[in-house]
């Protein structure tokens, strides 16, 4: 017996961390056709997991690539049944609004880096009640990202966190006592570390740096040909946190420009509890209280910090004062929240 078809889209290639958790959670219920834009395939992890995986070669903000991925959307659209949409973030919803308005009750919107809440813009915030009135489910990440979601769509709004899968591999640290070894991982960039890591490495020759991800901008790639750095590409979540495991701390920071970065939720704290590995974050960041309240990490005073030979001499005196509890590292696994998107898709 074939199972219902889902269709999932997003413009990414198949490499994010938590999209790879989704489809492989959904491909045990539904046959999944995957349609997303990227260079090529080379790291789209999700592709044993799809019945189905397109990828449109180019890149998200080229009109021509976005032309083509509207008409492979609409082919499958008018030529398969599917039995739920599963749609990544706002713009992808207004792209598809008009195909969309008559399967709203398939749609759920899968919201983990919102434009309503990286833009100001009034123009853009007078679309926010349209789009989420289309979804019949709206997946956030957190219990604080929830709370952002207008009043009257609160109602049919979930929260399906953004935790890793439970990881054993925890391996011993690579670097010495008076040294340093950060892991900067994720959406590499000037508002994730980038500034903040360059002023370290300028201080010590025994400050090293594991880069793994997405490098968005010149002076990342210029920090990834650092001699004290080294660049691993992109790797899965579980290669990531057996790397993790080996470094003094996960590098966590957000520049605190809009209320997107401000209300962030990253994965890489629960990375942190799994690999038992502490973050390093921002005070300005709301989830920075769970992390100081839990001994999770070091909590920066400020993201603009001045005083980098002062935090370096501080983040290498007390990064073996961090310690995990079992419990969090139980509770905190994709394994024991993952019923939570099925049922979004099923009720």
């Amino acid at each position: 017996m074939s199972l219902p078809k889902l269709l999932y889209i997003c413009i990414n290639d198949g490499s994010d961390t938590r999209i790879n958790k989704e489809i492989k959670t959904l491909a045990a219920h539904f046959d999944v056709v995957y349609l997303g834009i990227g260079r090529d395939d080379s790291q789209a992890f999700v592709k044993p997991y799809c019945a189905e995986f397109c990828l449109i070669q180019g890149h998200h903000k080229s009109l021509g690539t976005l032309v083509r991925y509207f008409f492979a959307f609409a082919k499958r659209y008018f030529t398969q049944s599917f039995r739920s949409i599963h749609v990544i973030n706002e713009q992808l919803l207004l792209i598809f609004f008009p195909f969309l308005i008559w399967s709203r009750r398939r749609v759920v919107a899968d919201i983990f880096d919102s434009i309503f809440l990286r833009s100001a813009s009034p123009i853009v915030h007078s679309l926010q009640s349209l789009l989420y009135r289309l979804p019949k489910t709206i997946i956030v990440t957190d219990d604080n990202r929830k709370t952002l979601v207008p009043n009257e769509f609160q109602q049919k709004t979930v929260v399906v966190e953004n935790y890793p899968y439970a990881f054993y591999d925890v391996q011993s640290k690579a670097a010495a006592a008076d040294e340093l070894l950060i892991l900067y991982s994720g959406s590499l960039g000037v508002t994730r570390g980038t500034v903040l890591l360059a002023e370290l490495l300028k201080h010590s020759p025994k400050v090293k740096v594991w880069m793994i991800g997405w490098v968005y901008d010149e002076p990342t790639r210029l920090l990834s040909q650092h001699p004290q750095v080294t660049f691993w590409g992109v790797k899965t979540q579980q290669e990531t946190m057996r790397l993790a495991s080996e470094c003094d701390y996960i590098l966590s920071v957000y520049e605190p420009i809009n209320d997107n970065n401000l209300n962030a939720s990253p994965n890489k704290i629960y990375d942190a509890v799994q690999s038992q590995t502490p973050v390093i974050i921002n005070s300005e960041i709301k989830v920075a209280q769970f992390v100081a309240d839990n001994r999770l990490g070091y909590v920066l005073e400020s993201y603009y910090t001045t005083d980098s030979e002062l935090l370096l001499q501080q983040l290498i005196a007390q990064k073996k004062d961090f310690i995990f509890d079992n419990d969090l590292r139980r509770r905190y696994t994709w394994e024991a929240i993952a019923q939570k998107l099925i049922e979004a898709h099923l009720h």
